[in-house]
């Protein structure tokens, strides 16, 4: 690893949005994804194997694989992965609860808290949240991870105000509905949501990379912190 570079660790890289983030991203950064296993993402990722639904574990082994990989330092921390159970709030089990807040939001928390002595200043963390933090989903419900998308929004803020002294920034991107990765996968819903979108049409995963790229580069978003940042097309703007 060139130590001369940017290290930015992140969560769903594999994901739709991840690969569009890592093909975007500028080559100053070294990028270390986390993942239950490593899949072939070419020289842009190195992998940390550790499970998000298990935060017992999570710090041990992440911080073994940081050393692993001789990392010192990390600029920018990007919470990528996700879970949803779309399971009424009645039906809604406790391993459904469990697994949703353990990837969604306490594995982000422990992350955070993971990285916080290596982090160099001017440095930024980016959790990607959903508009189900702040409203029900027409589509069908999702009580559970709507509650984990708004404890990940309150998180941001109180991590925002306690570590800016230190550098650190740290914001949170809202997606809308999307058509690819955890997108829109019922064709009526898909037309339904379309109708409260200003823009007529559902997102795609490149459409939010660029946006988690500006958060990270600390010459274009360097005064921003403690911000939820929309990207979602407009949706509910209108009722």
């Amino acid at each position: 690893m060139n130590h001369k570079s940017r290290v930015l660790l992140a969560t769903g890289l594999s994901g739709a949005i991840g690969q569009a983030l890592v093909d975007l991203i500028d080559p100053s950064w070294h990028i270390i994804g986390i993942r239950r296993s490593s899949v072939n993402m070419g020289e842009r990722v190195e992998w940390i194997q550790a499970d998000l639904r298990d935060p017992l574990s999570l710090a041990e082994k992440v911080s073994r694989g940081l050393r692993q990989l001789h990392v010192r330092e990390i600029s920018g921390v990007v919470h990528l992965a996700g879970v949803i159970y779309s399971d009424a709030a009645l039906n809604s089990t406790a391993s459904e609860w469990e697994q949703t807040m353990n990837v969604n939001l306490r594995s982000a928390f422990e992350l955070a808290k993971i990285v916080k002595p290596i982090l160099r200043a001017p440095a930024s963390i980016v959790f990607v949240s959903s508009v189900d933090a702040f409203m029900a989903s027409a589509g069908g419900p999702a009580a559970v991870y709507g509650a984990s998308k708004a404890g990940l929004e309150g998180l941001m803020r109180h991590l925002a105000v306690e570590w800016g002294k230190d550098g650190v920034r740290v914001n949170t991107i809202m997606v809308g509905a999307l058509a690819d990765g955890m997108g829109v996968a019922d064709f009526h819903w898909a037309q339904e949501i379309q109708n409260n979108i200003i823009l007529g049409r559902l997102g795609r995963a490149k459409e939010i990379a660029p946006v988690i790229r500006f958060l990270l580069e600390d010459r274009e978003s360097a005064y921003i912190t403690g911000h939820t940042l929309r990207v979602d097309g407009g949706l509910n703007l209108r009722y």
